[in-house]
């Protein structure tokens, strides 16, 4: 049985590497420009400040999954509540199926609205795309985001 719920990134700060590296290589563009290179200590001061929102899927304990949201004022309407921006997220291939990917956004959502998060922003890859499951659990397509290599690209 696989679990669902909201920890802290301190605690799984010294494990995400195990499957950071799947992500990285499944999702990646420019990989030779950019190597997978968690910044742990900027993580985990954030997570210190209250600004990290982390849920993880654990089979057995092990982790095989997880989102992260940064949560702060958003910077062009500040008083207007908390705003939770993606960071990443991945499932293990094997374990994509049955919905689990879905729960842990609904637990995403869950938490955040706990927290009083007034607004989300998630988004995905064009070569992995996840519009169907957004739209289908209340998602609205807001924003296209483009990308440009400034240094060492076309």
């Amino acid at each position: 049985m696989v679990a669902i719920q909201t920890e802290s990134w301190r605690a799984i700060d010294a494990e995400i590497e195990e499957i950071a590296g799947f992500h990285w290589q499944e999702l990646a563009l420019d990989k030779l420009l950019f190597q997978r290179d968690l910044d742990h200590e900027r993580y985990l001061k954030m997570d210190e400040l209250g600004m990290v929102h982390v849920v993880t899927a654990r089979d057995g304990g092990k982790l095989v999954g997880y989102i992260v949201c940064f949560v702060m004022p958003h910077f062009h309407y500040k008083s207007s509540g908390l705003t939770a921006l993606a960071d990443m997220y991945y499932l293990l291939r094997e374990y994509r199926k049955g919905g689990l990917g879905a729960r842990m956004f609904m637990e995403m959502e869950r938490g955040l609205k706990a927290r009083g998060v007034i607004r989300a922003h998630m988004s995905c890859k064009v070569h992995e795309d996840h519009t169907r499951l957004f739209q289908a659990m209340g998602w609205t397509l807001t924003d296209y985001t483009f990308s440009k290599l400034l240094v060492g690209g076309k």
